[in-house]
C-alpha cells in the first residue's frame, strides 16, 4: 500500500548536477548532511494515504547500513499494528 525510505549519510555533489555522487574520487562538496547523531533523537514523519477506510495497518520499519550500493546489514527490524478506525468515523 505505502513505502518511503530515508537516507541518511552526508550526501555529496561533483558540482556537475544535482545528482548525489558515492565515490570518493567524485566528490567535490558535501552539500547537505542528514546523519544519525549519536545519543541525540531522530524524528522522522511520514504521511500515508489510505483511500478506504480500514480497521488497522501493519506498519513495518526496517534499519539499514548500507556500504555501498547492494551491500546493506540489517540493524533493526520493527513491526506494529496501529488500530486506525476513528479516522473514519465520519464517513
Amino acid at each position: 500500500m505505502f513505502k518511503d525510505q530515508r537516507i541518511f549519510m552526508p550526501q555529496c555533489t561533483d558540482s556537475l548536477g544535482p545528482v548525489m555522487v558515492l565515490g570518493p574520487d567524485r566528490k567535490l562538496g558535501i552539500i547537505r548532511d542528514t546523519t544519525l547523531q549519536p545519543f541525540r533523537p531522530k524524528h522522522e514523519k511520514f504521511v500515508i494515504p489510505l483511500k478506504k477506510p480500514c480497521l488497522e495497518l501493519t506498519l513495518r520499519v526496517r534499519l539499514y547500513y548500507q556500504l555501498r550500493p547492494g551491500q546493506e546489514i540489517l540493524l533493526r527490524q520493527w513491526e506494529k499494528k496501529v488500530p486506525v478506525s476513528r479516522l473514519f468515523a465520519n464517513k
